[in-house]
């Protein structure tokens, strides 16, 4: 019985009853259409951390060159270059996820 399943757990996790007489899963607009959505959200995670951890982290945040590098390498050419080749010419190498997973407590 999923609607049980569900009361009990959102009971237990929320801390307060669901409302008589409704099926929360099928209200739960997270759950169905929002995957692509929160897929394309991580990967904007990864490549952000990876920017960070690369260039930020060990330059600093108040680094004048890295701060221009920034501007004229992301931002200035926008859409005019494919997001990956902006990553590349930024970070000096193709992007990984390593800092993405240390950022989840995750080893590499």
């Amino acid at each position: 019985d999923t609607a049980q399943l569900i009361k009990d757990t959102y009971k237990e996790i929320v801390g307060i009853d669901t409302i008589p007489g409704t099926n929360f899963a099928a209200i739960f607009g997270h759950l169905v259409g929002y995957d692509a959505q929160y897929y394309g959200y991580l990967w904007s995670e990864v490549y952000s951390q990876d920017m960070f951890a690369t260039r930020f982290a060990k330059e600093g945040v108040m680094n004048l060159k890295t701060g221009l590098d920034y501007r004229n390498l992301i931002l200035k050419p926008g859409g005019s270059i494919d997001g990956v080749d902006l990553l590349k010419n930024f970070l000096g190498r193709e992007p990984n996820q390593e800092a993405f997973l240390r950022s989840k407590g995750l080893a590499v």
